[in-house]
């Protein structure tokens, strides 16, 4: 599904779930090891966690210090789950990679706020646990899918929400942002968004103008602060999508980033982030090489 009706669902309040039990799952014929439902903040007194502060770990098994790609899922910042990864942990396990994919608070329960505080906890998460499990915490890719990839690239290009953690971004060594069409939410809602998509911004971002530009990452580019690498994968036959990443794009190369653009494939329209990791999808194998230049 390519955009959530959020206008059809304003009824619907997301309810918090007590997280499941951590697990930890070993495929020996993938060389995989999943370790789920682990959370990333300690727990309430009455030991109990809630769902939408855990993450899932798929790794290689045979790697001891594996690159990440922390994954943050879309649903327009008020639905989606850490599961909604498609063909990604395999793929990527497979290549000596490994998928991190993480839950974050939702909307309306809590703020965007809310959600950046959570990436960069689960950033300082890694930081702390990541050799517990297998992991390279000095080597992170960020990767998000519609809402997500906004607030990848929120996160890496306004660095007061790590700075109020008391962290620096060196860590994230690029941002692989998905279908978003949120890089500039004063233009979307003025010319580029439909009806149901500008409703929906609205709804998440209020009717202030200043709330959208410090919401937008393109406001937060700029040539006196250091830019990590970026891919921006979007759908060519979406105007709200290549417009956004193309006038993104050329704001993160004018400040010095390193920026590639990854168009989804044609006759698969709307599934840019489900076809990642299909065998011979060439997307893919341009975003390999983004990822390999990078770790």
């Amino acid at each position: 599904m390519r955009r959530i009706l959020i206008s059809c669902l304003i009824a619907l309040v997301s309810l918090p779930g007590i997280a499941a039990e951590p697990i930890e799952k070993v495929d020996e014929t993938q060389n995989l090891v999943s370790n789920l439902n682990v959370p990333y903040v300690p727990t309430k007194l009455d030991g109990q966690v809630d769902n939408r502060q855990t993450l899932d770990i798929y790794r290689p098994a045979d790697v001891k210090k594996a690159p990440i790609i922390l994954y943050i899922h879309g649903g327009g910042w008020a639905f989606g789950d850490k599961q909604d990864v498609n063909l990604k942990p395999q793929f990527f396990v497979s290549k000596g990679i490994a998928f991190v994919s993480m839950n974050y608070r939702l909307r309306w329960d809590y703020k965007i706020y809310d959600q950046l505080v959570d990436i960069v906890t689960v950033l300082k998460w890694l930081a702390v646990n990541g050799e517990k499990y297998a992991l390279d915490s000095s080597r992170i890719i960020l990767m998000g899918h519609a809402a997500g990839g906004h607030l990848a690239s929120l996160i890496a290009t306004d660095s007061s929400y790590l700075r109020a953690e008391n962290m620096k971004g060196q860590n994230i060594k690029a941002v692989i942002s998905i279908d978003s069409n949120s890089y500039d939410i004063p233009r979307l809602m003025r010319e580029l968004g439909s009806f149901v998509e500008r409703r929906q911004h609205e709804l998440v971002f209020t009717r202030d103008e200043s709330v959208w530009k410090a919401a937008s990452p393109i406001t937060h580019v700029d040539k006196s602060t250091t830019l990590t690498s970026f891919a921006l994968m979007y759908e060519p036959n979406s105007d709200a999508s290549s417009l956004q990443a193309k006038s993104f794009a050329r704001a993160l190369s004018q400040a010095g980033a390193d920026v590639i653009m990854i168009p989804g494939a044609a006759d698969a329209p709307g599934e840019i982030d489900e076809q990642i990791g299909k065998s011979g999808h060439v997307p893919t194998i341009a975003l390999m090489a983004f990822i390999r230049s990078q770790l």
